[in-house]
């Protein structure tokens, strides 16, 4: 079975037939190896995309942790005070002259696939609603906006999820034969959600439905992005659309999910690499991941030290090295 066969059996609920598979978020190779399924993660709404200034398109302050392991809005330096004004400060970054033709051919040449035997997808493509609130008003400023002016977050929502259907419509267009789109919204902590239940179904899941229905409506996989500990709103994800849930962690009940879901909807399971770990330790997290969510399919490693500091790249040559080596025949 190629990787590509094995995939879609698993997005039929079945179990893959030879061994575990695995990819990885947002980089493509490791030691010079073209991973299994292949990832583009488009200039224009990827990472990376920030101003000499340090802004984003839509011109927040963005600042790169000590460990070089992440960005995050500059703290203290919010663009929207008053969600009411909405309409003054914020301003979508409609390109209408980007050529999205050229961008899709240069970035799809680069990570050349054989559709034969590899899936390919295009990563956050947009979605981020509630992490994009945050950005413009700091985390308390969002929340306290949901309560206190609705109608306001309401609007400025629409407003922010129109240009991402925007967006999706020239993906789809101009991104020919990608077989994954993917949109994104870390909308929980380690712990919690940041926000009630009741408020994820006003505020977020309407938005997250448009694009979904979108992404279906054009033949596509629907890949959502979260990384924290947001099993409380994963089974609406799955009623919209979402037939995989990208970076999932053990932070979440992932084997008790699976399970009643049937193992219909794949699991790329990220676990936290921390780059302190010594190689032993890495290599049993491997086992101990795989062990714990790889049975029955609906699992794919995507496990990343989640660093753009190159000295952490050593974690990823030694987990991928062992999921090649422990995932091999695991199923047969």
């Amino acid at each position: 079975m190629s990787y590509r066969e094995d995939f879609f059996r698993m997005l039929d609920g079945k179990t893959p037939v030879a061994d575990v598979m695995y990819s990885r978020m947002g980089v493509y190779e490791v030691e010079g190896e073209v991973l299994g399924a292949v990832a583009i993660m488009p200039e224009l709404t990827g990472f990376g995309f920030f101003d000499e200034e340090g802004k984003n398109a839509w011109g927040v302050p963005h600042e790169i942790d000590v460990n070089g392991t992440g960005f995050m809005p500059a703290p203290g330096k919010f663009i929207l005070k008053d969600i009411t004004k909405w309409k003054d400060i914020i301003k979508a970054p409609y390109r209408y002259d980007y050529d999205f033709a050229a961008a899709a051919e240069r970035e799809m040449a680069a990570q050349p696939w054989d559709p034969e035997t590899q899936v390919s997808s295009l990563m956050y493509a947009c979605g981020g609603y509630f992490l994009q609130l945050a950005s413009f008003m700091g985390f308390e400023g969002a929340m306290f906006a949901m309560y206190d002016e609705p109608d306001a977050v309401h609007e400025l929502l629409d407003y922010i999820c129109d240009y991402d259907i925007w967006i999706v419509e020239n993906y789809v267009k101009h991104y020919k034969g990608i077989d994954v789109m993917g949109f994104g919204d870390d909308n929980a902590t380690e712990i919690n959600p940041f926000i009630s239940y009741p408020m994820f179904k006003e505020f977020l899941l309407p938005r997250y439905k448009r694009v979904a229905t979108k992404l279906k409506e054009n033949g596509k996989i629907v890949s959502y992005h979260n990384c924290g500990r947001c099993e409380d709103f994963m089974d609406d994800m799955v009623d919209i659309g979402v037939q995989m849930w990208n970076c999932a962690t053990p932070v979440n009940d992932l084997a008790g999910w699976k399970a009643k879901h049937d193992n219909k909807v794949i699991l790329e399971v990220m676990p936290r690499l921390y780059p302190e770990a010594s190689e032993q330790q890495i290599r049993q997290q491997v086992h101990d991941v795989i062990d714990a969510y790889a049975p029955g399919g609906a699992f794919i490693w995507i496990g990343s030290a989640s660093s753009m500091n190159p000295e952490h790249g050593k974690i990823d040559v030694w987990a991928y090295d062992e999921v090649k080596k422990y995932g091999k025949g695991f199923y047969s």
